[in-house]
């Protein structure tokens, strides 16, 4: 995931710069783990879980007896999550990971994923066949063969009952918005609501789109309809910082990146955000202080260089 934002001059030769922020690689420090259940809550063993950070990851891991997985050395950054086993409808999650969170910090994530029912099919053989294509379907997807996957899912739908149909749905959005197509994401995303109204994986993408594509309006009615502990979505928060930022709205970019290290306290790159906003808005001392905290969060990321020289230059002011 990448943002663009315009830097405000500073007055310090050789940090007037355009940023485009990306990840650099996968590795890093941090770990990630989860649980995984079927829908009638008992641990799915065997199922495999991959993960990748810009299309590229470690090796696939596998839950064990009581649906647990971990896996670590792994670099800061919105990473996406792949849950599938045969005969389970394939689910999709992005999680966002700190290298240098620990302990409670850390985030778990837990997966429901949605048995493929023979009854809710036409018959046996049918049901035989949507499990084929749900499992092909997730093969292509760990190959990043994109374009393949959707074909495979799109020809699994007809059969599908309408709780596993939504699943799917969300998954083909989740790879449309990949291929940045927004509009057949956001149509796809409209039709597994009209079947499962209160998917949070369907209400969190539609929302987080929707800010993308300069929606935001829409995008909130969306957040609202997640549970309460669920709408404060960081991602979407810091995103329209960065917007307002280079809007010129420095004093409102401040309040978005507040409310975003609010839902994530320990997330570097909103601490440098919020850093350049208050410093554009003169808010001299408390950007420096933003820049040290990014330091002590992430004392060798990527932006460690940077934060630390308009620290020391905010404090010498």
């Amino acid at each position: 995931m990448s943002y663009r934002i315009r830097i405000a001059a500073v007055g310090i030769a050789g940090l007037l710069l355009a940023t485009l922020l990306s990840a650099q690689g996968w590795a890093g420090r941090g770990r990630l783990s989860g649980t995984v259940e079927d829908s009638e809550g008992e641990s799915v063993q065997g199922a495999t879980v991959k993960l990748t950070l810009d299309g590229a990851g470690p090796e696939e891991v596998q839950t064990d007896r009581r649906g647990r997985w971990a896996k670590g050395g792994l670099a800061s950054g919105n990473w996406i999550v792949l849950v599938s086993k045969t005969g389970f409808v394939p689910t999709e999650h992005e999680v966002m990971v700190n290298e240098y969170a620990t302990g409670a910090d850390r985030p778990v994530l837990r997966t429901n994923l949605r048995q493929v029912e023979a009854g809710g099919l036409t018959d046996d053989a049918s049901a035989q066949a949507a499990r084929g294509l749900l499992e092909q379907g997730n093969g292509l997807l760990a190959v990043e063969d994109f374009e393949g996957a959707l074909a495979v899912f799109s020809e699994a739908l007809p059969s599908l009952p309408d709780g596993a149909k939504a699943s799917v749905l969300v998954i083909i959005a989740q790879t449309q918005a990949r291929l940045e197509r927004d509009d057949e994401a956001i149509a796809n995303l409209e039709k597994a609501l009209a079947l499962a109204p209160e998917n949070v994986d369907a209400l969190r993408l539609m929302s987080r789109r929707l800010t993308v594509l300069g929606r935001s309006e829409e995008a909130q009615q969306y957040l609202e309809r997640l549970p309460e502990d669920l709408r404060a979505d960081p991602e979407i928060l810091l995103r329209e910082g960065v917007d307002l930022y280079n809007q010129n709205d420095f004093e409102g970019a401040v309040e978005k990146l507040t409310a975003a290290i609010e839902g994530e306290p320990e997330w570097a790159d909103a601490y440098y955000y919020r850093g350049l906003a208050r410093m554009a808005a003169s808010q001299n001392e408390a950007a420096a202080a933003d820049f040290r905290k990014l330091l002590e969060l992430a004392p060798d990321g990527e932006r460690a260089e940077e934060a630390k020289q308009f620290a020391e230059y905010l404090e010498s002011l």
